[in-house]
Order: C-alpha cells, then sequence, then structure tokens
C-alpha cells in the first residue's frame, strides 16, 4: 500500500493506493492552507497518482465532473455496489434521500441499511454520499457533517447560478 498526505484547498486529503495505483481510502478535513502542496508520501512512485488525484479533484471542484475521476479499487457486495453506483449517477447539487436511494436500486425498505454502507464509504466524492440526506433533513456524514453541509451549499448554490446563467 501507498499512502500521501496533500494539502489541497480547502481541504487536507489522506490518500491510500494500492501498489498497482488504485485508490482505496480518501479521507479529508478542513485545511486553509492556500498553498497546495504535498505533505507526505510514502515513496516517489506516488507522485503520479497524486498528480491524477490533484487534476481529477480540480475537475470536480471546478463544476467539471460530477465526482472525483481515479481509479480505484473497493471490495463490496452486490448490494452495496448497486447503491454506491447508484451515487456516480448523481449530478452536482442533485440531493436524493436514503429511502428513494433504496427505492431505486430496488431495495425499496432498505433505506437503513443504505445509511450503514454510506456512513463506511471509504471513497467519498468518488461516490459521492454527502449527496444522500434523511427524510427530514441532513444526517451525518462519513468526513463530518460541517463538511457535508459546505459541500452540499456548493454544489447547491452553483447549480442556481449555472440555471441562472441559462436564461
Amino acid at each position: 500500500m501507498q499512502e500521501a498526505i496533500l494539502s489541497l484547498f480547502p481541504f487536507k486529503f489522506y490518500l491510500i493506493w494500492t501498489d498497482s495505483g488504485k485508490l482505496i481510502k480518501l479521507q479529508f478535513e478542513f485545511n486553509f492552507d492556500i498553498n497546495s502542496k504535498i505533505i507526505s508520501i510514502s515513496s516517489s512512485k506516488v507522485l503520479n497518482w497524486i498528480k491524477n488525484f490533484y487534476h481529477a479533484f480540480l475537475d470536480y471542484w471546478n463544476f467539471k465532473e460530477n465526482y472525483v475521476k481515479v481509479p480505484h479499487q473497493i471490495v463490496v457486495t452486490k448490494f452495496q455496489a448497486a447503491i454506491l453506483n447508484e451515487l456516480k449517477l448523481l449530478k452536482i447539487g442533485e440531493i436524493i434521500t436514503y429511502k428513494k436511494l433504496a427505492e431505486k436500486t430496488g431495495f425499496n425498505k432498505a433505506y437503513r441499511a443504505v445509511g450503514k454502507i454510506l456512513s463506511k464509504n471509504p471513497l467519498p466524492l468518488i461516490y459521492p454520499c454527502h449527496r444522500v440526506i434523511g427524510t427530514k433533513g441532513l444526517t451525518g456524514y462519513s468526513q463530518g457533517l460541517l463538511i457535508k453541509q459546505f459541500l452540499l451549499y456548493r454544489e447547491l448554490n452553483y447549480k442556481f447560478f449555472d440555471k441562472m446563467s441559462k436564461r
């Protein structure tokens, strides 16, 4: 396994890849250092992977992609895969409830199981689980509720302005 810590405003990313270059773990937290930099790497082998992640994150951040598109690997059941893959179909600013996500994948009553799967999502932003909320509003997020609110606000604000510019 190869690891890196990357500062890319407004986040600090903790990344883990397989030796073949597939991302298997992504965590992040707020970090307000405006200078992008590599904080630590396990080997020089990681440099191209970091560059790939950097560009993929910028494509997502600049609203060119609906999620961070990088080579990745995830070991899940068929049910988990169905839920996670449905997340990749959501567009920027599109919000869905756990219940509706369960229904879209054919597991109508499994909304609590959906919540459990998303709480353990090892690759948020690749599988954008921040776009899933409870029927009564915002619920938890593996990277913290404040980050979920921030990401949703940012995406919804863009969606609003994008619609306004098309008039």
